[in-house]
């Protein structure tokens, strides 16, 4: 397993873990889901910190794709929160020319990710002073209190993400 991560000391001990997937078909089929879903009547278009399209909060949440994608995450997820883990949202998003996303974080969950599904903005972790350049297959979890942000896509080349957050399994969390 290759992989880079970073740790620096923030308020807590943060974290920043990279890597990469080599699935062309898998990627096309996200870009897909994307579409249909930044179209659908329930998607979230310019009204959160995405200033882009975006699906809703829980889209890809019982994606059986995106499933898959998260059990090949699990090793990552484990070096950075040994504890049991469940998606808690999991949604798509699409830079057109002059989108971007603002400065935000992800607290309270336990760790986050981004999935880059083509080239395009960096997203900016700025208490590490740090670029993650958007590459197709990469992915990028992340301490949730990390600020970060999507400067504006000055290309005319859409930038398609799937962004997801974690939380810590709680005692009740399977039960019917």
């Amino acid at each position: 397993m290759d992989f880079d991560l970073h740790i620096k000391p923030f308020e807590k001990d943060s974290f920043i873990l990279t890597s990469k997937i080599n699935d062309p078909d898998l990627i096309q089929r996200f870009i897909s889901d994307i579409m249909m879903g930044t179209k659908s009547k329930t998607n979230s278009n310019y009204k959160t910190n995405v200033h882009g399209k975006m699906t809703r909060f829980k889209y890809f949440n019982n994606n059986n794709n995106f499933l898959k994608l998260v059990d090949f995450m699990r090793p990552y997820l484990n070096k950075v929160v040994p504890r049991s883990i469940l998606l808690k949202d999991s949604w798509g998003n699409i830079l057109d020319k002059n989108d971007y996303v603002k400065m935000h974080n992800h607290e309270p969950a336990a760790v986050s990710g981004i999935l880059y599904l083509t080239e395009g903005v960096s997203t900016y972790f700025p208490a590490y002073n740090k670029r993650i350049e958007a590459e197709v297959g990469k992915f990028v979890l992340f301490d949730p209190a990390l600020d970060h942000s999507v400067p504006k896509n000055k290309s005319s080349t859409k930038r398609y993400s799937v962004s997801f957050n974690f939380a810590i399994k709680g005692d009740y969390d399977n039960l019917d």
